[in-house]
Order: structure tokens, then sequence, then C-alpha cells
């Protein structure tokens, strides 16, 4: 039954079974506890009203239908039964734009609620409902359906996204008297695979004609799991992530198998290796002549395809036009036939019983008989052409299958992550990962193997419950790698750097910037939008967090860190909750640096710096580090490691250059960067000393010789003069700056 066949019974209210009816394809996968919190809560005396939160696309409106369906279950609960849910058709009560009309209708779909035993209204959006309501002049909707609730004529359901929770609540001051709300999250692993499974292959295969492989299946919940992308399609809750990429992908693949058969691909990839391995190999011959038939094959195919595509077109155009046809002769043949009758009656030329034949006989004349006639013939070619047209198609879709290749294909022109990087083995890449932090974090070893080994014990799951995946707090002087390691730690997990979630404590060190956190207190500004944190980790709960010179936060920040690292989780202003258990929280601090900077011997400076710390803050914070086994001390770094950072530095610059100019190298020799690093280090400034330095001196330099030489090739050498302290360019020979 299609959607435009169901109209409300009367008063803008659909069945439950109606409203189910028109998603033939629907069913409800897991969910079986939540089902069950739902009919408790229409069962009970008091608060039996709903109001489901839920981020969008993680299955609110699924679980209503749910309900519906479920009532149709052989365990099913009588309770449940007897209960009669209707939707509301928001868009049909509004549509008029006049405030009586509105009122005037929706008084009387309560009033046939309060007729219906056990009944139940379920409204799908209800901030829609609430400023179509105000915008249209009938506040007082709001206001008539809470009298309702009252006074038990119905029960509500009401869906609203998470971040419209506050808009639904002050709509009405006893809102938190009679519903409960119900926080829907993501489905845990295994039922998320499950319902993502059955759906895609219940809905996107039949409607794409391509069969869904296990294995495109589970890269699609990795990497939407794994990564998050800006993507509006992809930013959504899960299942519908999931759904979404293998929608795409399959949209992807299934236009390029349509213009190229997937068989000459594999073959031209096959015969590019073998001609690069074996260039004389007998077999290149075999997969050329193969290549050759196949596309011979493809194009009669593609020809075929083509030509009945505008047969059918042809045919279906012929049937509009006859249609037309008859339907003007129809009304030309009524038109003659009633200024006939108007005539004979004038003239009273016919007996009463020719006129009632003439009024009700309705013959086809010969005209309409030949107009149906072809409309026959055409509708038959057109039926003929239909299934030729599908059953050449079926045969190219049957050979065809989505896999992990086609969706992580997608997904990185989607994310612009290399495929090589989302093809990598987790493990191996878990197993060197503080080889590959050491590569960006020079001189750090205590503070990377620690992080690294923190890491490898929650992904192996042996992390303690209810805790965040790790929790370190990081001491020393400034430019050592603090921040840096959360960068390089977000780059390797999550192969962006930006993903990093990054608070700077210097904006919190009022009294009030908790707020900033995890929202401002009822009444005050900004109370709608929630706090910074907790909607950030509600978008994605799979997050890298660092909270950055932790000393500058205001006191009352603390309790808040306390909270995420002894539960992991946190309650915002609305009453959500959101978890903290997939993350990873690094915090950096200053405190102690003096320490560093004065004291040669690193174990005394960090015996001193960590009582510092101790004087500072509170020893149930300082606890919270894993029992202080994950309070690290960086190291100062020594002229040794600084010249290795900027070895490193100079390489960027070189592949920024050859970038744009291919045939112009940078250069630096070892004596003139040691000289660099020795005059311009500090190791109260850290590295950013010497980076600054090659940011702020040599690179105007070489932005100058690149746009000012004669010629863009050869070699520039970086020189420096120990008497003026400064780098030197010298180009290449016989080129010069004008």
């Amino acid at each position: 039954m299609s959607e435009q066949t169901i109209t409300p019974i009367h008063d803008h209210l659909i069945r439950g079974h109606d409203y189910l009816a028109q998603r033939p394809e629907f069913a409800l996968i897991g969910r079986l506890e939540t089902i069950q919190q739902l009919t408790a809560i229409l069962t009970r005396r008091h608060a039996n009203n709903i109001l489901l939160v839920g981020s969008g696309g993680v299955g609110c409106s699924a679980l209503c239908l749910g309900l519906e369906e479920r009532k149709s279950a052989q365990d099913a609960p009588y309770d449940l039964i007897s209960k009669r849910f209707f939707w509301l058709d928001s868009d049909g009560l509004f549509t008029s734009g006049n405030p009586n009309t509105i009122n005037d209708s929706f008084q009387k779909t309560l009033k046939t609620l309060a007729r219906t035993p056990d009944s139940v209204l379920i409204i799908d959006d209800m901030r829609d409902f609430i400023e179509a309501s105000r915008s249209n002049g009938a506040s007082n909707l709001i206001n008539a359906l809470m009298r309702a609730v009252r006074k038990k004529d119905t029960q509500v359901i009401i869906e609203s996204r998470d971040a419209d929770l506050n808009v639904v609540l002050s709509a009405h001051s006893d809102m938190r008297e009679y519903y409960t709300v119900l926080d829907l999250g993501e489905p845990a692993a295994d039922e998320l695979t499950e319902i993502v499974a059955q759906t895609a292959r219940r809905r996107l295969e039949p409607f794409h004609k391509i069969r869904i492989a296990d294995s495109a299946i589970a890269a699609a919940l990795e990497l939407t799991e794994k990564y998050r992308v800006r993507d509006m399609g992809l930013n959504r809750a899960q299942p519908e992530r999931s759904l979404t990429l293998l929608d795409r992908a399959l949209t992807s693949y299934r236009l390029r198998a349509h213009s190229k058969d997937p068989r000459i691909v594999t073959l031209e990839a096959e015969l590019e290796t073998l001609a690069q391995e074996d260039p004389s190999a007998a077999r290149i011959n075999e997969l050329k002549a193969n290549i050759q038939a196949i596309s011979q094959s493809w194009q009669t195919r593609q020809h075929t395809i083509k030509k009945l595509f505008q047969e059918l077109r042809s045919g279906e155009e012929g049937i509009r036009r006859l249609e037309n046809e008859l339907e003007t002769q129809l009304i030309k043949e009524a038109d003659d036939r009633q200024n006939a009758g108007a005539d004979q009656e004038a003239t009273n030329s016919t007996s009463a019983v020719n006129r009632f034949m003439l009024d009700t006989v309705n013959l086809d004349s010969d005209i309409i008989t030949r107009i149906k006639q072809k409309m026959a013939q055409y509708e038959a070619l057109v039926k003929e052409k239909k299934d030729e047209f599908e059953a050449q198609t079926k045969e190219i879709n049957d050979q065809l299958e989505l896999k992990q290749e086609q969706v992580l294909i997608e997904f990185s022109s989607i994310s612009r992550i290399p495929v090589t990087k989302l093809t990598q083995d987790e493990r191996k890449k878990l197993l060197h990962l503080d080889a590959q932090l050491a590569k960006r974090v020079y001189g750090q070893e205590v503070a990377v193997t620690k992080l690294a080994n923190q890491v490898r014990v929650a992904k192996a799951g042996l992390q303690a419950p209810n805790k965040p995946q790790a929790a370190f707090l990081f001491l020393g002087p400034s430019g050592v790698g603090k921040t840096e390691i959360a960068k390089a730690l977000t780059a390797e997990l999550f192969d962006d750097e930006n993903a990093l979630l990054r608070f700077d404590m210097s904006e919190y060190m009022e009294k009030h910037a908790v707020a900033k956190l995890i929202g401002a207190p009822p009444g005050y500004e900004g109370y709608e939008a929630g706090g910074i944190l907790t909607n950030e980790l509600r978008k994605n709960p799979r997050r890298i967090i660092l909270f950055d010179e932790i000393e500058k936060a205001h006191p009352d920040v603390f309790n808040v860190f306390l909270q995420i690292l002894d539960d992991a989780r946190l309650t915002d202003n609305r009453g959500l909750t959101v978890s903290f258990r997939d993350t990873i929280i690094l915090m950096t601090t200053n405190i102690g640096t003096q320490h560093f900077l004065g004291e040669s011997n690193f174990a005394v400076a960090e015996d001193l710096a960590l009582a510092d710390l101790e004087d500072v803050y509170r020893p149930e914070f300082l606890n919270r580090f894993n029992g202080r086994q994950n309070i690290v001390c960086f190291k100062t770094l020594g002229l040794s490691i600084i010249e290795m950072i900027a070895t490193r530095e100079i390489s960027k610059l070189n592949e920024m250059v050859q970038a744009t100019m291919p045939n112009l190298t940078i250069a630096m020799d070892t004596k003139a960067l040691s000289a660099m690093c020795r005059d311009h280090y500090k190791p109260v400034n850290g590295a950013r000393g010497i980076t600054g330095y090659i940011e702020g001196v040599i690179k105007p330099e070489i932005a100058n010789t690149v746009l000012f030489a004669d010629q863009s090739s050869g070699t520039i050498t970086i020189g420096y003069d120990e008497a003026e302290r400064c780098a030197v360019m010298s180009l290449p020979d016989g080129q010069r700056v004008e």
C-alpha cells in the first residue's frame, strides 16, 4: 500500500496499522530491551507519557513503529496489544495557516483520542510542532495537549533531537512532571551489525539490484565507527551512518560497473602488473585477447540495452499521446451527446425511452475503439521491451557484488583519507605505535612508551570498566612535545590530527566557565545549546581529548574532571548523560617547569615538580591518573634533539618547495644546522625557538629566492654566518636574485 493511498481517519490522525502498512519493508531489528522500556512506561499510572530523545539517525521513529509492529508478536503482552497508536499528521494540521481552523481541527483530534480507549498519540518531531504552532498563531495547542495529558484523555509519545530537548521541555512547565525522558543511544556492537546487515539487504539490495557481501557491511561499520567526517550524510548516528555509506558505495559501484565491464578492470590490472614484472610472458597476449573479446561483447550488450531503453521510452510516449487523444475524444463525444439530447427535447421528437437510452447507454465510438486498440498494442510492446530491458540489466547485475574494496574507495573519496591508510592492519598499527610516535616526538621515550602501552591495553579490552581508555597528565617545560604527542597519537589512531578535541584551559579561568563544558544552568543565556564538551562527545564518543595547561582553569572545572576520570560519564545541563569510556584523556600543565630548567639531574627535577603538583592539586585528582603512574614528566630537550627537529623542519620545507617547483631543492649542511641550533635554541622556549626561527627567517628568505630568481631549478643551499648569527642563502650556480 503506497503512502498516497493512506489518509487520516479524520481530524489529522493516522491509525498505527495504516501507518505501518505504508512501510511494508519495515522490520524492527534488535532494540528489544528498549521496546520493553517503552511498554513499561506506557503501562505506568504516573509519568506514563514518553519524550524520546536521540541524535538524528539513531532510530526514534523506528522504535515508535516497532511498538505497533510488536503488537502482532506472539509473546506481546496484552498491556501493549490494548494500546491504540495514532500518528499525528502535523503537515495536514498546519496546512491552512488559519489559527481558528488549526485550533478547531486539533480540538477535534483530542476529542477523538479521548473517545478512544487506551489511545496513544505519537508526534514525530516535537520541535517542528512547537514552532509551527507559534508561527501560525496557535500557541495554545501545547496547552491543549498538556490538558489532555493531565486529564488522562490520552497518552503521548513525542520525539525530539537531543539538540532540541530544551526547546521541548521549556514549551510547558508540566512537561517534566508528566513525561518520562528516554535518552536513546546508538545500538551495541552486535546489535548494530545485525541491524545494518538486515536493513541493507532488505532495502538497499532490492533498490540497487546488487548483492552486498558481508565484507562490505563489516567495512562500512568499521569505517563509520572509527572515523568521523563532515559530510552531512555520514555525520548522523548509527545505524544511519553505515547505511548511508553502503548506499553511496552501491551507487558509485553501480555507475562504474554499468559503464565498463568489471572483468575488464580486473584483467587490465593483471595485464599492467604482468607487463612490469615480465614483459615477454605469453600470458600477456592471452590477457589482451580476453580484454578485446569482453570489450566487444560489452559494447554489443550496451548497444542492445540502449536500443531497448529508447524503444521503451518511445512506447511510453506513445501511450501518453494516445491517452490525451482519448481524453479529448471522450469530452468531444460527451458534448455532442449533450447537444443532441437538448435538440431532441426541444422538438419533442424522441420518446422518453429513447431519451433514457441516450443518457444511460455509453457505447464506444469507432474512433475511441481504435484509440484503445492502439493503446493496448503500445502497452503490450512496452511490457515486452521492459521485460527484455530488465532481463539484460539483471544479467549484468547478477555478476556484481559490493565488497570491501568498493566501500573503502567510496569512503576514501568522501574523507580524503588514502585507501592505503584505511586498509592498514589495526593490530600492526598498535604494535608499532610507540615507534610511530617517536618519529614525531623526539627525546621523550618514557612518555611515548607509557602512552603506547596504555592504548594497547585499552584496545585489547583490558582497561578498567567505566573508566576512560587512558588518562595522562603531562608535566614539563614549554616546547618539549606535550601537545605534539597528543596530535601524533590522534594522527596514528584516526589518520587525521585535526580529529583531536582540544580545550585551551586559559579560556576557563572564571567560575562560570564550567558552563561552557556542560551547558548553562536553566534560565541563563545559552541554556538550550548544551555544553561544548558534552555536545562533542554525544556526536562522537570515540575521541582523544586534550585539556591544555590545566593550571589556568578555575577550581570548579576540576569537579568535572574528577567525574570524567572516575566514572567516565558526565551529565549535561539538560539531564543527558554522555560516556567517556571510549575516550583518551590527555592533560598538560606547566607546574614545576622551573625545576626542569634549573636542575641538571632529571630525577631530582622530577621529584621537585611532583611535589609542586601535590601542593596545587588534591590527592583524589592526582590519583585518578592510574594511581599517579600516568603522571609523566617530559625532559628538557638537548641540543642533539633540537638538531633532529631542525633537520625535520628543513625536510618539510624542501617538500613544500618541491610540491610547486619539482626542479628546485633546499639543502642545509650539518655544520650550518648545528651552528644555527646552538645560537638560537633556549631551553625555556623548547623546540618552538628553533621552529620559530625557521618560520620567521629562513622561510621568508626561501620565498624571496623562489619568487625572484631567474630560474627555478637546482639547489638552494642554506648556510649560516656564525659572526652575524643569521642564515645565508646560496643560489644554484649562475643564478641571481634581481
